[in-house]
């Protein structure tokens, strides 16, 4: 017979089966399974779980993981694949290997730091061919010399920006084709490269890059643009003229630039925009270094004494470039006035003037800059903001202002009628300053006003007529001012309010909404009040907004006058800040019953409140507590009850005892918990079993207890599949009164005896295997026979039923004696032949006819090919055809030798003969077979 299956089992098997038993033995080897370096996370857990890598993470761009890498090649392998933004912190690690991110093709947006990388090798990024972000940055203050090869960025010819910060790039060793695979990219960034040149960033573009719109050499120390034209320093290799056309952002700043020489940045003939900071240089410098026409140019660094800069320099470079947007950062402006911005021109939109400080001001200056559209003086040390003085009313002197920004002075009084030349005014930005009154028809004029920014200033009170006419107001931000008094109808015109700040409410005990209002906004997105201690809140009839709303409320007391249900549920996302949080001396949170998020931080110390409550806000999809105290209730379990679209939920330091499985039962939607306990924590076993949909927890600060009850949550944390155990290793537990590491602390508290016994148990089956298959090896034949002599021995001197038994019965009476001999056992064939397919020929066509037609006598053979029993399984077959034959005839050739089912008929012919002693088996050789090819028994 031919090869039909397999019959043995080989080595190499049972040392698979040990190595699997072997890995499976240490229980406590939990380092490596908890303590991952990386997380992965979707978009709407992107603002709860937590930054575990400094790293700003493109909107839109989910699942997102974040590392922190020891070991490139085994750490990053815990990333999952599908993610398509990836943030990187180098902890120990030193290089990027090639094809290290070959697992994650999806990829787009790539962000890595750390101060200990040295070497970024050829075809790191060459299996990312979705790249179309990579920030290469390294956190240290100077600039770190890293070997990056020069095929490093191959593979990304889709990459759109690229950033490197804090790279050595001295461009010894970096090849000038660096760049060439770059073929999309359109914003290319180098920060803190340690340069003094410009040209040699220049020199190092590649002429394929004819995608690129914006430079950045920002902090790189360039203290020189140079006319390197048409070649570059120390090298025959011209400037890559046809990509430096093509830039419209060139970004210097925060290089000490000395000198900038003519020609220099004649190349720039299609900028949009300029930026620079020098110290020391002549302003016509810019224009003479041949730079084209620019619509915004910045201008940052402090202008020493003996280079003070007037505004007509300013102007003159304003006309020449003829610029649209003037940005000035950290200057000394000796002089500003009408006479000195005149030569500006009427093209100039926008003039910003930042922490700067200016001598000689005059407010009127803007009489020669009608047509300016933005203006900008944040923190030059105004007292006033008297603008319209110069204009009494004359409409030919009428400013074309959308946006003022004069945050961050010294303005203490907004005076009447003080804007009313602006009448096109938008945006008004007076945040951060010493402002104390709002004088009567303050914002008169401003109809078209629609941001307005008041807070951190020192308002007290808030008129009825404060905001009168402000009828396209949507922003209103009042926050941070201890307001004493507010009247009724102070926000009556407000009818587009999206979005309203106001408090400190200081002696304000009682708020009606309906009052202020006389009507809600319809369009009202957002309602913040910092109220005071005891401040009663009326709703009343003040209607509701058409959308969801956030209502943000803080406050040491706060209680809530009424429940104007309308009011309440279009509450879609509710904050709390304060201590109480009563209507009528009763938790008034469940009363705003369409709440999807809530957030409540508290005052665990002064006063106790029972907030199960929060059980009954059934459509709660976020709950972030923080600060509050369930310690004293008598059954603080029942806050989670009900809530089964909660998708995540932040306890932080709301002072728990215990975690318990009964507590979390119906949070069934349940995918982030994050956890912070400044007292120890007790998680009990199995809280996590009811949480289906979990996919990640978060200890930000949890003391455990060095105690074995929490080794369960270990077992879990091993075993589960989905959920990601986010800084376990960080966490420490109390035992004697001392802090200790949690992980390495329970694996040496939890290996128990019984563990012990487990693994003595598991070393000696291992040990038993082994043996069993170096013997099945090398002794297998040998433990057959001595197997079958002992077993043919004891049922020869037992007599069992297989042999010739003699019976004798004596009758008594007569004395005659019957002996009775049973005969044996029926054999249907003389002899069985064993053989191979491809010996068929010679024993149907020799062997056969000879024996069963012209032998004397006539034999019968049975053949497997005519005398099996059709149906009956065929080891079976074999196994009777062989016992109920008197031989058993084996035709031995190669071919025979190589089949298993041969091996097998041979085998169980074997077994028969060592058994019963009294069956021949008889080998015919075909063909010569060298000994050593057999069994040693037949040999």
């Amino acid at each position: 017979m031919e090869n039909r299956r397999p019959s043995t089992m080989d080595l190499p098997f049972f040392l698979w089966l040990t190595f699997i038993l072997s890995s499976s033995i240490s229980r406590y080897d939990v380092c490596a399974l908890i303590a991952k370096h990386c997380v992965t996370f979707e978009e709407h857990l992107l603002g709860d779980i937590g930054g575990t890598v400094p790293c700003s993470h493109h909107p839109g761009l989910g699942p997102y993981g974040e590392c922190n890498i020891v070991d490139f090649q085994t750490d990053l392998q815990e990333v999952e694949p599908g993610i398509r933004s990836l943030c990187i912190y180098f902890l120990l690690a030193e290089v990027i290997p090639d094809n290290a991110f070959s697992h994650l093709p999806t990829l787009e947006f790539l962000y890595i730091t750390g101060n200990s990388l040295k070497r970024v090798q050829s075809g790191a990024f060459s299996q990312l061919s979705n790249l179309r972000y990579l920030s290469l940055l390294l956190d240290d203050r100077g600039c770190s010399s890293v070997a990056m090869d020069s095929t490093v960025f191959a593979g990304l010819s889709r990459l759109e920006e690229l950033s490197l910060e804090g790279l050595r790039w001295t461009f010894m060793g970096v090849s000038n084709a660096t760049f060439d695979p770059l073929l999309s990219l359109s914003k290319l960034s180098l920060n803190r490269i340690c340069l003094q040149e410009l040209a040699e960033v220049f020199c190092h573009l590649s002429n394929r890059m004819s995608y690129l719109k914006h430079l950045k050499v920002i902090n790189s120390g360039i203290t020189s643009i140079r006319n390197r034209m048409p070649g570059c320093p120390g090298s025959s290799k011209p400037w890559p003229s046809n990509i430096l056309a093509g830039v419209q952002t060139l970004d210097l700043r925060e290089n000490e630039i000395k000198i900038i020489e003519a020609n220099s940045l004649r190349v720039f003939q299609n900028l949009s925009s300029l930026t620079l900071s020098f110290y020391g240089v002549w302003l016509g410098s810019i224009w003479e270094s041949g730079v084209g026409e620019v619509s915004e140019f910045e201008l940052a660094g402090v202008v020493l004494n003996e280079y003070q800069t007037n505004f007509k320099d300013l102007c003159r470079l304003v006309s020449r470039l003829n610029l649209q947007s003037l940005v000035l950062t950290f200057v000394k402006v000796r002089k500003l006035s009408a006479e000195d911005v005149k030569d500006c021109g009427k093209g100039l939109k926008e003039l910003s003037i930042f922490n700067s400080n200016i001598q000689e001001l005059d407010l009127g200056f803007w009489t020669s800059i009608l047509s300016t559209k933005v203006l900008h003086m944040t923190n030059t040390g105004l007292t006033t903001a008297r603008f319209c003085d110069v204009a009494n009313g004359t409409m030919e002197l009428w400013m074309e202002l959308k946006t003022l920004g004069l945050g961050n002075n010294q303005i203490k009084t907004v005076e009447t009628n003080q804007f009313l030349c602006m009448p096109q005014l938008e945006q008004l930005l007076l945040n951060d300053n010493k402002i104390q009154t709002l004088e009567p028809g303050a914002f008169r004029g401003l109809l078209q006003l629609k941001v307005l920014k008041l807070n951190s200033n020192s308002i007290k009170m808030l008129a009825a007529d404060d905001f009168r006419s402000l009828w396209a107001l949507e922003i209103l931000l009042i926050d941070n001012n201890v307001i004493e008094s507010i009247d009724h109808g102070t926000f009556r015109d407000q009818k587009e309010l999206r979005e309203l700040t106001f408090g400190r409410l200081e002696y304000v005990y009682t708020l009606h909404l309906s009052l202020l209002f006389y009507g809600f906004p319809e369009k009202m997105q957002r309602l913040s009040i910092d109220a005071h201690y005891g401040t009663t809140i009326y709703a009343g009839d003040a209607g509701r907004p058409n959308d969801s709303f956030v209502l943000e409320l803080n406050g040491d007391v706060l209680n809530m006058g009424d429940l104007y249900s309308p009011f309440l549920e279009s509450v879609r996302e509710l904050k709390l800040s304060g201590t109480t949080f009563f209507f009528k001396c009763s938790f008034f949170v469940p009363y705003f019953s369409n709440l999807e998020s809530l957030e409540l931080l508290g005052n665990p110390e002064r006063v106790h409140v029972n907030y199960s409550g929060i059980s009954s806000l059934r459509q709660l999809k976020k709950l972030k507590l923080i600060n509050l105290n369930f310690s004293n209730h008598t059954n603080p379990g029942m806050t989670f009850w009900n809530l089964k679209m909660l998708r995540i939920l932040v306890l932080h330091d709301c002072h728990f005892s215990f975690l318990t499985k009964r507590m979390f039962r119906d949070l069934r939607s349940l995918q982030l918990l994050r956890l912070y306990s400044s007292s120890p924590l007790i998680l009990h076993d199995g809280m996590f079993e009811v949480l289906p949909a979990l996919r990640a927890v978060v200890f930000d600060l949890v003391e455990f207890r060095c105690d074995c009850e929490n080794g369960w949550f270990l077992d879990w944390a091993e075993s589960s599949k989905q959920v990601q155990v986010i800084h376990l290793q960080r966490q420490q537990c109390v035992w004697h009164y001392q802090k200790r590491d949690y992980l390495s602390t329970m694996e040496k508290l939890c290996q128990t005896d019984v563990q012990y016994l487990c693994y003595l148990c598991s070393s000696i089956a291992i040990a038993l295997l082994l043996s069993a298959s170096v013997g099945y090896r090398f002794a297998y034949w040998s433990c057959v026979v001595l197997f079958f002599r002992l077993r043919g021995y004891v049922e020869r001197k037992l007599g069992k039923k297989r042999r010739i038994k003699r019976r004798r019965r004596e009758r008594q009476g007569d004395g005659e004696v019957e002996v009775q001999v049973e005969e044996e056992e029926e054999m249907k064939f003389d002899a069985f032949v064993s053989f191979s397919r491809h010996d068929e020929a010679w024993v149907l066509g020799e062997l056969a006819p000879r024996l069963e037609e012209r032998g004397q006598p006539r034999l019968r053979l049975c053949l497997h090919s005519r005398d099996f029993e059709v149906g009956k399984g065929i080891v079976n077959n074999i196994s009777e055809s062989i016992y109920r034959s008197r031989r058993t005839v084996c035709v031995l050739s190669r071919q025979y030798l190589r089949s298993d089912w041969c091996s097998l008929e041979m085998r169980v012919a074997t077994y028969r003969l060592l058994e019963e002693q009294e069956h021949s088996l008889i080998l015919i050789f075909l063909q010569h077979i060298s000994p050593f090819q057999l069994t040693a028994f037949h040999r």
